[in-house]
């Protein structure tokens, strides 16, 4: 996997929380976010972590944000924990980790966190173990947060019958949902016209 593929799921992944919390960006300066993340304040030391991880305002470090993204997480700050889950998963600021990525993936989607929910049922889905049943719970739990890309997974699930018996109509409809939502193939599928993607994973990025 290519660095700007690892940094786009961090991305996603980390920014997810926002759509629950209606959060926004820290507007503090990289060096009051330094500062604020030495005292030991979770939130500083999650958007710092961010900052260094992705280069923004602040030079690319994977390392250091691998030290304060986990410092943040161990700490209770959930977005840390899904974002943790997204560097053991894809090897940024420290060795790929199977087992450590689905256990701070399920931490954060266990709370809430709809990327991690969706990233977790991937994982179940094509890590070992595989439990496509744990899968189709997790990517169904995103799918009901309003995510496009969970709900065309869920529709294959359901088309495919991998976690869950074949239902055609709950396949459709399904792919409906995430044509609605935006999500580009369901569209391309349906035979609707393509639309500027807003409210869905890739603009929370921006």
């Amino acid at each position: 996997m290519n660095i700007s593929r690892k940094l786009f799921l961090f991305a996603l992944v980390a920014s997810g929380i926002a759509v629950l919390s209606c959060g926004c960006s820290s507007r503090k300066s990289t060096e009051e976010l330094a500062t604020l993340a030495n005292t030991g304040d979770a939130k500083s030391c999650y958007e710092y972590g961010v900052r260094l991880l992705l280069g923004r305002d602040a030079a690319r470090n994977h390392r250091a944000a691998f030290h304060w993204l986990l410092l943040a997480a161990e700490k209770g700050e959930i977005r840390a924990a899904a974002a943790i889950g997204a560097c053991y998963a894809n090897g940024l600021g420290t060795q790929p980790n199977s087992e450590n990525a689905r256990k701070w993936y399920r931490k954060a989607a266990d709370a809430g966190h709809m990327h991690a929910q969706l990233e977790l049922g991937e994982h179940y889905l094509n890590k070992s173990p595989r439990d496509a049943r744990e899968a189709v719970t997790y990517i169904r739990y995103a799918a009901m947060q309003g995510s496009a890309e969970a709900a065309y997974r869920l529709s294959l699930c359901f088309a495919e019958g991998t976690g869950v018996p074949a239902h055609p109509a709950l396949a459709r409809g399904w792919l409906i949902n995430a044509a609605e939502l935006g999500h580009p193939r369901a569209r391309t599928i349906l035979g609707m016209p393509a639309i500027t993607q807003l409210n869905t994973e890739i603009d929370l990025i921006l």
